[in-house]
């Protein structure tokens, strides 16, 4: 390594003094080419000509237009309300009217039914409106719904009056299944999409009290928002499609079933449900994570 260094040395000295010698050389073949010319006012020399050669010596790298090249503009931070990668417009889960000013926070899945509170979702459109109605159709919780809804007709023998055998409890939890679904399908999907509304549920989350919580959830059958700008509206697209799963379900009821009275009676439980399903979404987030501890506790024990 140190006969490297200096064979490096020795070349690097000999490169400067050849550079130094040859200057040497051309400022004395410049000062003999000058004595022969004659002297310096013989010669006329034009101060624009000079000022045109050297403009057109200058190289193009240090031209003005390679100084004024702009830098492309800094990322600015993304904001709610804006469009993202994907051409997605952002909306927060916060269901107040003001939103923070930058999406600091996840951003929830597309087909997501219920939204939890701190995550902002992609602004809904109609064909995603459908996708979502049809791919929360079903689920363990419909099912759910459907078992705890045709137990319920079956012990109070309720309609549809199927009887109180266990043919009827299947007539009952089959019934069930197809008004909840027609329900469901209608009013996230075709009167979602037809009124502009978002047929998700946006949880209002642990950061208030159970009152208020408990309170939200059950008025959002009646509230709901604009898809377009996330303003809360009347829930319009949840109570008909509601009516018009109950008005369906008179194709395949009982002959009794089929009256003003009893089609209200179903339209008003209908309601009800969804306002105690909403109390689930609410909390379902919650008494998951509590179950999760309490299995934990359980295995430290």
């Amino acid at each position: 390594m140190h006969a490297i260094r200096r064979c490096c040395t020795s070349f690097f000295s000999i490169r400067c003094a050849g550079l130094f010698l040859t200057s040497v050389l051309f400022g004395a073949g410049l000062r003999s080419m000058a004595q022969t010319v004659g002297p310096a006012n013989d010669v006329s020399v034009e101060p624009a000509a000079c000022s045109d050669e050297i403009a057109e010596v200058q190289p193009t790298w240090f031209s003005n237009s390679a100084m004024d090249t702009q830098l492309p503009d800094a990322p600015e931070p993304q904001r709610v309300g804006q469009s993202d990668q994907d051409g997605q417009r952002l909306v927060a889960a916060v269901p107040t009217k003001t939103v923070p000013s930058t999406t600091n926070m996840p951003v929830a899945p597309m087909y997501s039914r219920v939204i939890p509170a701190g995550e902002a979702t992609p602004q809904i459109h109609r064909m995603d409106k459908i996708a979502l109605a049809a791919r929360n159709l079903y689920s363990p919780t419909s099912f759910a719904d459907f078992f705890v809804s045709a137990g319920w007709s079956h012990l109070l023998n309720r309609q549809p009056n199927y009887g109180t055998d266990s043919g009827a409890f299947g007539e009952r939890l089959g019934a069930a299944a197809i008004r909840d679904s027609s329900q469901s399908f209608l009013s996230n999907g075709p009167f979602a999409v037809w009124l502009h509304q978002d047929p998700r549920y946006f949880a209002l989350g642990p950061g208030h009290s159970f009152g208020r919580r408990t309170l939200y959830a059950i008025t959002r059958p009646l509230i709901t928002r604009d898809s377009s700008d996330g303003h809360a509206v009347f829930n319009s697209s949840l109570i008909a499609g509601q009516a018009a799963g109950t008005a369906l379900a008179n194709l395949y009821y009982p002959q009794s079933n089929r009256n003003f009275r009893d089609n209200l009676a179903s339209f008003g439980s209908s309601m009800g449900g969804s306002a105690l399903s909403f109390v689930l979404d609410e909390y379902t987030s919650e008494i998951l994570r509590a179950m999760h501890l309490r299995r934990a506790q359980r295995l430290l024990q």
